[in-house]
């Protein structure tokens, strides 16, 4: 979209980041012969992959949740991510910026290799070649269409026919390679129509591409799990529900049958309910993401000892809507209570600001780290992003039913008995937003449900108790928290909800000018 988006494009094609899917990359490839062999565009396949995996980063997927009711910033934190946690960030913040950036230059990289397949082709593809071909293109209209859903997710208001079509409601659409193109902002209907068009040549194009779990390649199964995310994200409650309720019933993914299976999804990244995660091994690392969370201070090699070193814990009111026989409650939370050993460490936490050592604090330990994926003994916290998981699928099928007078109490309890809970005997849109509250806390979607809920947000009440310089007698009462951004509450529709265009891209392309989301120019 910007010339500094087409230069890093370029950069990318001649030498290309190594996204492993079990074949070998190339160092570089000429520009010129990009599409002159089979070879060649696998790679470019490769660098693509790479694209929409820097496009899942950590700016993008759990920054929304941050900004949002889940947590709160431990007293002493390091800031990071303070401006949005706290509701300062502006136009100029850099965060979100990259998040922006990212997302468009992942968009150039595919709109770049659909259109050589079409019309640069190097060679005379056989049969099988053709066929390998259609399935690389279908993969990239779905990275697109996934690209641009995100980015109407943050960078819009929620989805409303009424004023879908207001001009300048959704993001530029860039749909051809071309460095001269800088569109103004479309509206939002003709950028999600763009998103369910893109889905349709996928599912045309990967037809041929059913998936299984634990999937590291995009596939038809993803395709219409992302089609059902959409169509409920627009308040197509009917066929949002069709085509949960297709996936689902495919029986191809299942949900997980016990509080061990849980925590091995969440720590090992395999589960019969993943639909699509991104690769990882030792030299291709991903993302670090439970670091800010489940930051140990000698990174698990301490013997006597586990440290928690946060720089965020869940608020007090998130932890109390996990019930004790929920089995998340166990696996996305760690208790630092001191006084039971596990694998024969005690637990403690350390408040940053206060040097002292908490008792019967809690962490987030939702991504605690994949110990395959170590290089050594110490811990590294790297997990891979399950963009796609079959839970997802039952929770859109119970919303869309709901608002839409269906049936909601089956898919809604069949997600509630495998996590170890009890069924409801009747199912409210209340009852489906707590579970999704539940459900896919650091997953990037709650500032995007609030939006679509027509709700506010209030972060609530914090941690509180009792900390000691020692680790042991004297104990006294201690506020866990900072108090900056801890007492957040804002109102349904308040603009910053929806993140503002960055003024990067406002000066890079003056076609955007004057077309700021509401309240961000003061």
């Amino acid at each position: 979209m910007k010339n500094k988006i087409y230069t890093i494009l370029f950069a990318a094609v001649v030498c290309f980041a190594s996204c492993n899917l079990d074949k070998e990359s190339p160092d570089s490839i000429p520009f010129d012969k990009a599409f002159s062999d089979m070879g060649s565009i696998e790679a470019l396949e490769r660098g693509a992959y790479s694209r929409l995996r820097t496009a899942y980063s950590i700016s993008s997927m759990i920054l929304p949740d941050l900004q949002a009711d889940y947590v709160h910033a431990i007293s002493g934190f390091s800031n990071t991510y303070g401006n949005v946690y706290q509701w300062t960030f502006s136009q100029d913040d850099g965060d979100i910026a990259t998040v922006w950036n990212d997302l468009y230059g992942g968009i150039a990289f595919y709109n770049f290799i659909i259109e050589g397949i079409d019309s640069k082709l190097g060679f005379e593809p056989t049969a099988s070649e053709q066929t390998a071909l259609n399935n690389i293109q279908g993969r990239m209209y779905l990275m697109r269409a996934l690209s641009y859903s995100l980015l109407a997710e943050r960078f819009c208001g929620d989805y409303d026919a009424a004023t879908a079509k207001n001009e300048y409601s959704g993001v530029p659409l860039v749909t051809t390679y071309d460095s001269s193109k800088k569109p103004a902002r479309a509206s939002l209907y003709d950028v999600y129509d763009k998103i369910l068009k893109d889905i349709e040549q996928a599912k045309q194009l990967l037809a041929d591409q059913n998936g299984s779990p634990n999937s590291t390649t995009l596939n038809l199964d993803c395709v219409l799990a992302l089609e059902a995310r959409v169509l409920l994200q627009t308040d197509n409650y009917p066929e949002a529900l069709k085509k949960a309720n297709d996936l689902i019933g495919k029986q191809t993914y299942t949900l997980i049958d016990s509080e061990e299976e849980l925590r091995e999804m969440w720590t090992y990244d395999r589960s019969p309910e993943t639909i699509f995660q991104f690769y990882a091994s030792k030299t291709e690392t991903a993302y670090q993401w439970g670091y800010y969370f489940y930051n140990e201070y000698n990174n698990g090699t301490d013997n006597k000892q586990y440290t928690m070193y946060p720089d965020y814990i869940p608020a007090q009111g998130c932890v109390d809507r996990y019930d004790a026989a929920d089995w998340r409650r166990t696996v996305y939370f760690l208790d630092c209570t001191t006084d039971a050993p596990v694998d024969g460490r005690f637990i403690v936490a350390i408040i940053k600001g206060q040097s002292m050592f908490a008792r019967n604090l809690t962490v987030i330990s939702k991504y605690p780290g994949n110990p395959d994926l170590r290089t050594t003994s110490a811990w590294n916290y790297y997990n891979t992003f399950k963009p796609f998981r079959l839970a997802e699928m039952y929770l859109i099928a119970a919303e869309a039913a709901v608002l839409s007078g269906g049936d909601a109490e089956t898919p809604l309890n069949e997600l509630r008995m495998h996590r170890g809970l009890p069924k409801l005997p009747a199912v409210t849109l209340a009852d489906v937003q707590e579970e999704r509250y539940r459900e896919m806390m650091m997953e990037g979607t709650r500032l995007t449900d609030l939006k679509r809920w027509g709700l506010g947000m209030t972060r609530g009440k914090a941690q509180e108790g009792e900390a000691s310089k020692t680790g042991g007698n004297p104990w006294s009462y201690i506020d866990f928290v900072t108090e900056i951004g801890s007492d957040i509450s804002k109102p349904k529709g308040d603009y910053m909800f929806v993140w503002p265009i960055p003024a990067s891209e406002i000066f890079a392309n003056q076609q955007l000018g004057g077309q700021q989301n509401p309240g961000w120019v003061r």
